[in-house]
């Protein structure tokens, strides 16, 4: 906000376009009267050469558009009359950057249990049969092939 003190009634103001918009009739609190119009001291850019320069042009004044009160704007009003002065410029930051939500943990358990299942067990035996010449049996053996007589699972 430019320097209040030296700001008198008579002062001729000017928009930000060099506009003459005419001269101070009357100073409240916040407000200066030019003509039929009260300008916030806010608009007020910069007070030179006995003269008021404001940070909003002659043809925005001339608009009066009718805005509602918005954050970040000043407006002065008067008999439904309002003055808008727009943000001269804004900026967007955009980014990334990491945070952190949480951890996992992950574990692996071995179990072994020892559990009862029917197995089919497969045996081979091996019968020989001696005979004479004339066929007769002479003894009958069993043979069990090596490993043949423990159970295997199949």
């Amino acid at each position: 906000m430019a320097n209040m003190t030296g700001i008198t009634v008579g002062m001729p103001v000017y928009g930000a376009d060099e506009q003459p918009l005419g001269v101070i009739q009357a100073m409240r609190d916040d407000v200066l009267v030019v003509g039929s119009r009260e300008i916030p001291r806010a608009a007020v850019a910069r007070v030179s050469a006995g003269a008021v320069y404001l940070r909003v042009a002659m043809s925005a004044l001339a608009a009066q558009p009718d805005y509602p009160e918005t954050a970040g704007t000043a407006e002065a009003t008067t008999a439904g009359e309002q003055l808008v002065i727009p943000v001269a410029e804004e900026r967007l930051a955009v980014g990334t950057r990491e945070v952190a939500l949480g951890e996992v943990e992950i574990r692996k358990r071995v179990v072994e249990e020892t559990v009862m299942q029917p197995v089919t067990v497969r045996r081979e035996v091996v019968e020989v049969v001696q005979r004479d010449a004339e066929g007769r049996e002479i003894g009958a053996q069993e043979i069990t092939p090596p490993g043949a007589g423990q159970e295997q699972p199949g």
